[in-house]
Formats: structure tokens, C-alpha cells, sequence
């Protein structure tokens, strides 16, 4: 295979700092214009108000109200990004905690009445804007980043390589000469399958409870085992997310054909770039790769610029088998 040494992958990394804005993680997707969606968001806030001044004047509010609110609640998409729910982390609810409780209906009148007591008035007061849905689903973009990180490796993979085939057995890992899966997104039983028939050991998973690598690659008669994760920002959850792919390299399969690769993009990369002799944490991190990368020859640790190469060279490879 003409591929260069992984510390050259590495020092190209290092020589290409991650983008503030990455067009793969750009999520600009309109749910305010569905005409559907404002009628029932507008719905809402009606039966909201009709509760709340019910309440205010001491009548009982009609259980039609709360069941027609408990409906729109559980049947439209996108609900979530109201106002009314937004409220929910006041009193440290969630949205997915609400709809997979037992008791939620009960649950939603406790809530209502917390919302009558201590938004009506003042979002009455300040009125109201459809804008906020917008607003409140671009605020949570940043959660669908995950998956965008696995098709951002794919689409890469596609224009370096020409990958098209995702592969559904182990014939097919078998037959076709390139071919992924995905371990963490539905392929579990093929990875488990995959890795007794190659003899592959795994002992990462084995030592963090289960975990399955994102992506699957085959390249020829080689095998990309890949762990990718984007990260912008220093902080408890994301330090222990950089150990993990460090530690996702530190494992080496008896077979040269084997190979794990972590994938980290993100402005947190560009760490690494510029650190300095007072960023100890980072320092150290820098020095834990390259110790991997040196004692696992046949493993990879690359950002946006690195895979890149990394596949390019492959096409190589390719081409000339």
C-alpha cells in the first residue's frame, strides 16, 4: 500500500488548522415557514392563555383544553421549540423526559400551572413571535453534530475514494474490494460478526463498556476501524472525549491490515497547532499521540486536512490492485 508513515498524516494535520465554520456543520434548515407548524404553535399559545385566565379568575379549567394541548404536544413535529416548552428547563424538565413518563399528563397540568404562574403575564406583557421557534431550533443545532461528523468522513471517502457501497453482511465485507459500515448506527451485529471472522480483538470496546467504533472501512484487503469526533471547545466532557481517541489508538491488531484511525475536527484541533509551553494540557495531550502513533505504526490520528490525504493516498493504493 503506498501510504506514507502515520506521523506524516499527523504533521500534515498540524500544518492544517480546522475552519471557526465548517460547512459540514452548518444546519440551515427553515421550520418557520411550515404553515402546519405556526397553526399548531399559535393553537397552543390560545389554549395556554384560555387556561391561565381560567385559573386566574378561579374557574375550573375544561379537561378539553389540557387534552388538546397534550395532543398538539405529542403529535407535531417541532413543538419543542416553543416558548411554552423552552420554559420546561426552568423547572429542570425536558422535552424527551416529558413524552417517555408514565404520568405525563399529570405532569403536564404541574407544569402549565408553574407557566401560568410565572410567564403568562410577561410574555403577554412582551408579546409573542414565531421567530422564537426559529430561534430556539438554531440554538439547538449543535446536537445533531454527531452524525454530521460520521457524514462528513463519508462525503470525504466518496471524493477522495469514489466510496459508494455501504455494506449490509459479511459476505459482502467478504466480495467487495471497498465498502463500509457503521458499527454505532444500526450495524452492531455485523461488527461483532466482522471482528470473529478476521480475528479481530478489540479491545478498546472490550474496556469501555461496549462501545463500538463509528465507521467500518474497507479499502482493498485493508480495514479502517474509525472513531470520529468534533469538538470546538475545551471543557470536562470534550477532555475525556480527546482521551478517548487517544486511547482508541493506543490498540494495535496483530494483522498490518488493521488499522484504527481517530478522526478529531473541530477549532479544538487547532489546539494541538498552537499550543504553548504554558498549555500543559494540551502539551501533554500532543505528546500522548504521538507516543501512540509511534508505538502503533499501523494506526492513524488525523483532522479535516489529514483524512484527506490519508484518502487520496489510498485512491492510490487502488488503483494499482
Amino acid at each position: 500500500m503506498t501510504l506514507k508513515m502515520n506521523l506524516e498524516y499527523w504533521k500534515i494535520s498540524l500544518q492544517n488548522p480546522e475552519p471557526v465554520i465548517d460547512d459540514y456543520y452548518i444546519f440551515d434548515e427553515i421550520i418557520v415557514e411550515d404553515e402546519n407548524l405556526i397553526k399548531k404553535v399559535e393553537r397552543l399559545r390560545d389554549l395556554i392563555i384560555a387556561y391561565c385566565v381560567m385559573r386566574e379568575k378561579d374557574k375550573k379549567s375544561s379537561g378539553e383544553i389540557i387534552d388538546e394541548i397534550y395532543e398538539i404536544l405529542n403529535s407535531t413535529k417541532y413543538i419543542q421549540y416553543t416558548e411554552f416548552v423552552a420554559f420546561w428547563k426552568v423547572l429542570d424538565l425536558s422535552f424527551s423526559v416529558f413524552k417517555e413518563s408514565q404520568n405525563n399528563k399529570s405532569i403536564l397540568y404541574e407544569i402549565l400551572e408553574k407557566y401560568c404562574e410565572k410567564r403568562r403575564r410577561l410574555y403577554n406583557r412582551l408579546g409573542y413571535s414565531n421567530i422564537v421557534v426559529q430561534a430556539l431550533y438554531d440554538s439547538g443545532a449543535s446536537r445533531k453534530k454527531g452524525t454530521a461528523g460520521i457524514e462528513k468522513v463519508l462525503s470525504i471517502a466518496r471524493e477522495k475514494l469514489g466510496l459508494e457501497k455501504q455494506l449490509n453482511t459479511i459476505e459482502e465485507v467478504k466480495n467487495f474490494n471497498m465498502g463500509y459500515f457503521l458499527p454505532d448506527k444500526g450495524d452492531e451485529k455485523l461488527f461483532t460478526l466482522f471482528c470473529e471472522v478476521y480475528g479481530i480483538k478489540y479491545e478498546f470496546g472490550k474496556e469501555h463498556q461496549g462501545k463500538n467504533p463509528d465507521i467500518v472501512l474497507k479499502v482493498g484487503e485493508h480495514f479502517f476501524i474509525i472513531e470520529a469526533k468534533h469538538i470546538k471547545e475545551s471543557g470536562g466532557a470534550q477532555d475525556k472525549q480527546i482521551v478517548e481517541l487517544i486511547k482508541f489508538i493506543s490498540y494495535q491488531e496483530e494483522k498490518e491490515n488493521i488499522h484504527y484511525v481517530s478522526f478529531l475536527d473541530g477549532t479544538y484541533f487547532n489546539k494541538f497547532i498552537y499550543a504553548n509551553s504554558n498549555a500543559n494540557k494540551i502539551e501533554n495531550q500532543k505528546e500522548d499521540i504521538e507516543k501512540c502513533l509511534k508505538e502503533n505504526p499501523q494506526n492513524f490520528f488525523v483532522n479535516t486536512a489529514g483524512l484527506c490525504c490519508l484518502f487520496s493516498d489510498l485512491r492510490g493504493y487502488i488503483e494499482h490492485t
